[in-house]
């Protein structure tokens, strides 16, 4: 008798080890270790999803199906991502990076517009996001030593995209990373009321601190 397939919701924006707790709650036995050494490679390519999965589904069967998702969907955008003129892995890695900082379309492709144009003045990312990946915290926890971490993901430290895309984004997240809307901001943030606030200057930028983050 075969068995029924399991329905597994993977959302956007979780990275591998996020990925294998889901997968480990959903299937029977399922291999973590293994999945999480194979998915390492693949970070960013494992497309977030509703997938049936037979319920004894092998590490490396999951694995190809997210990445065969992935290949499948991106093919939507492939040619904004042409146009773009940015590599594939670029695109990735910045849509992982919007998919950590902004929560709505717009908000994504105006950071998207921020951070590429950082990029191309030698500007520091400085996002957040990337510390959930080195040590699992979050904008509201991070601390000034934090921030000084050495590490190749560290944004405030090194300048560029991190060295791999820090989670896995959606069809939203990827298509915002080569649509950006261009403006003169060039700071961010999200306040605690979870809106967006943005900043052209640095100064404006602390005001903004002080008004919206506790």
């Amino acid at each position: 008798l075969g068995m029924e397939p399991v329905k597994v919701t993977v959302p956007e924006g979780l990275n591998v080890s996020e990925i294998s707790g889901i997968l480990s709650k959903n299937l029977i036995s399922f291999d973590v270790k293994t999945f999480e050494a194979l998915a390492k490679e693949k970070e960013g390519y494992l497309f977030p999803d509703t997938y049936f999965l037979p319920p004894t589904a092998k590490p490396e069967d999951v694995m190809s199906r997210m990445q065969e998702n992935f290949i499948e969907k991106i093919q939507s955008i492939q040619q904004d991502i042409e146009l773009f003129g940015k590599s594939e892995k670029d695109v990735v890695t910045m849509a992982s990076i919007l998919e950590g900082e902004a929560k709505d379309t717009e908000s994504r492709r105006i950071v998207a517009g921020i951070l590429w144009k950082r990029m191309s003045i030698g500007m520091p990312l400085q996002v957040d996001a990337t510390f959930k990946y080195i040590n699992g915290k979050n904008s509201f926890n991070l601390t000034y030593a934090d921030l000084k971490i050495e590490s190749p993901y560290n944004t405030y430290v090194v300048k560029g995209l991190p060295p791999t895309p820090i989670n896995n984004p959606g069809i939203d997240a990827l298509l915002a990373a080569v649509t950006p809307i261009k403006t003169d901001y060039l700071y961010f943030l999200t306040g605690d009321d979870g809106k967006m606030y943005y900043a052209k200057t640095f100064e404006a930028h602390k005001i903004n601190k002080v008004k919206y983050l506790k």
